[in-house]
């Protein structure tokens, strides 16, 4: 490759012409509603525990609403990973911030939304239900 090819290649990382385009971030409805699956997920598997004792009839139930909404939730958590992984090694991001580079228009566009998506991310509070539900399963498991 010549140097003008290659000037041009490292030229297109840094417009927006569709090599690197900065994600949206989703309606708060869609990040409230990947939260709500992953709650109700968490909840039903920890309340298989209650139905064993009290309505045995229920654990298929709690169990399939406990898998599938963890299902999905991870499934959402893997695709918002997958799409800041992709625009930080896409602008190279780390690198410029390592080597302390120039940073374009779109680099800063790009460090706004990881620091948003961040920042407003429900997955801080579904950490804190399942671990708060979990210990509840197991103080409930131990007492009956």
């Amino acid at each position: 490759m010549d140097k003008s090819q290659c000037r041009n290649q490292t030229a297109s990382h840094y417009t927006n012409t569709g090599s690197s385009k900065i994600p949206t971030s989703y309606p708060n409805w869609v990040t409230w509603l990947a939260f709500g699956m992953g709650l109700a997920g968490s909840i039903s598997l920890r309340l298989i525990l209650i139905a064993k004792a009290y309505q045995p009839e229920l654990i298929r139930l709690f169990w399939y609403v406990g898998v599938c909404g963890n299902m999905l939730f991870f499934f959402f958590r893997s695709y918002i990973t997958h799409r800041r992984r992709r625009l930080i090694a896409g602008l190279g991001l780390i690198k410029k911030l390592q080597q302390k580079d120039k940073l374009y228009s779109e680099d800063y566009q790009a460090l706004g939304y990881l620091v948003s998506s961040l920042y407003s991310s429900k997955e801080r509070w579904n950490y804190l239900v399942i671990s708060v539900c979990s210990l509840a399963a197991i103080a409930w498991d131990l007492m009956y």
